[in-house]
């Protein structure tokens, strides 16, 4: 009698034991997450709203990626790049300059660069324009004491200024008159503030002309600098030379400078003014290369 017990409880066990093995071969394997990744990008403050949307396009499509930014203006950001342990892996330039300067530094990666959108430069004074500057001459205009300036050796409004002032030949003139400030936002409070008769700045950065009532603020646009007498300023992309997570950033970069993302940030706030076919190009030495001399206009 015992042994058949013992001879039950064994098939009993065997059982149990292939319909256990049954259940667990059966039972469906969760998929694995990918895992999470986080880009950081530094971004001008004039082109984050569209970027931001483009972002947002981008996590779409990979909800595993996630973004974190510097959003300042783009010499305090240039100037984290090379001061801060933490750096971006990709920069975001307006005009440029300020990624031109950062790769002769070896902080970005000549072949990662391009190019898109376009600006113009202009000369903002305060209310009334009591320097009467109707065209960048009139900067040598007596009534003008004081023309504000943010660094023209590396931001990319100024410097496109410079070079337009040096080809008109007024530049050595109005050295004197140039007060050089921290920053672009600082060179415009000089005349919302009246302590500059003018300043430089590109179209639209800080005062929006797509958005902003202009008749509200304390400065006015006076003038344009003639196109032919500056290199064409575009927004620019690169990517650091110091990022762990290249192939994520030129897939990010590449999404980001398709035309098709091109043309939607064109149709919120990125700047276009000079009309260039709304296609990513490329961005070195050659593009910021200004056009000949020019006379005094």
């Amino acid at each position: 009698m015992k042994a058949a017990v013992i001879i039950v409880l064994a098939i009993l066990v065997v059982i149990g034991g292939a319909l256990a093995w049954r259940a667990q071969g059966t039972h469906p394997v969760a998929p694995t997450a990918e895992p999470e990744e986080t880009l950081y990008l530094a971004v001008p403050m004039g082109v984050f709203v569209p970027v931001s949307q483009v972002m947002d396009k981008f996590t779409a499509q990979h909800p595993n990626v996630k973004f974190s930014t510097m959003v300042d203006t783009p010499e305090i950001m240039a100037q984290a790049v090379e001061e801060n342990e933490k750096k971006p892996d990709i920069f975001i330039s307006p005009g440029g300059h300020e990624a031109t300067v950062l790769r002769e530094k070896g902080f970005i990666d000549p072949d990662s660069m391009v190019g898109f959108g376009s600006y113009e430069v202009v000369i903002l004074t305060p209310k009334g324009n009591p320097g009467k500057i109707e065209e960048p001459a009139d900067l040598t205009n007596p009534e003008v004491k004081v023309i504000s300036f943010s660094p023209p050796d590396l931001t990319a409004a100024s410097h496109a200024a410079r070079q337009a002032l040096q080809n008109m030949g007024l530049w050595e003139t109005l050295e004197p008159k140039i007060k050089v400030t921290g920053c672009c936002n600082e060179s415009f409070q000089w005349v919302v503030d009246g302590r500059a008769e003018a300043n430089v700045q590109f179209l639209g950065c800080p005062m929006d002309t797509k958005s902003v009532d202009l008749s509200k603020t304390k400065a006015e646009i006076a003038c344009l600098f003639p196109r032919d007498t500056y290199y064409i300023p575009r927004t620019v992309a690169g990517i650091l030379t110091t990022t762990e997570k290249r192939e994520l950033a030129e897939e990010f970069l590449s999404f980001m400078t398709s035309p098709e993302m091109i043309e939607f940030m064109a149709s919120t706030k990125l700047r276009n003014d000079q009309d260039l076919p709304l296609a990513p190009g490329p961005w070195g030495p050659a593009q910021e290369v200004g056009p000949a001399k020019v006379a005094s206009r």
